[in-house]
């Protein structure tokens, strides 16, 4: 029979070898799980820049052979679009922050402010609020538009 104090050691033992054996524990910290798919030219032209787009067109008008159309939400589906837009948005700047995406120091208080401002957006589309929404789109293109200089994307 095994002493106490030999039983313990060895499933002391035990616990440290599975956890260093394990995959999600001994992984080098500085590896991220998060990786990126697609470049960031492609990331802009089918995920934030879309998304954007729909935060933007509150501010719209066409105008055309038939005379001028506002591009403000009239319907639920309409502000239900603005919505989907801006959670898209907001969540899509945490996808911007993967380590391997970060050029520089810069880069995430640029994102960050891409992320309240598109928070906003949401909250206000919630509340069926034009005016904020609006505001925010403004917003959206001061912050993106500074972004795009600083990297020399424009």
């Amino acid at each position: 029979m095994t002493s106490p104090r030999v039983f313990v050691r060895t499933l002391v033992a035990l616990a440290i070898t599975c956890v260093a054996a394990s995959p999600s524990i001994s992984d080098d910290a500085s590896t991220s799980p998060f990786q990126p798919h697609v470049d960031m030219k492609t990331f802009m032209e089918h995920v934030l820049g879309p998304a954007a787009a729909i935060i933007w067109r509150v501010n719209g008008v066409v105008i055309d052979e038939k005379g001028e159309h506002d591009l403000s939400p009239k319907s639920d589906d309409d502000w239900e679009q603005i919505v989907s837009g801006a959670a898209t948005l907001a969540e899509a700047a945490n996808a911007l922050m993967i380590p391997q995406r970060v050029p520089d120091a810069a880069w995430n208080p640029y994102v960050k402010k891409l992320a309240d401002a598109a928070d906003k957006a949401y909250r206000a589309a919630e509340a069926h609020d034009l005016k904020s929404v609006s505001e925010v789109s403004d917003q959206l293109d001061g912050i993106c538009a500074a972004c795009h200089r600083h990297y020399g994307l424009e």
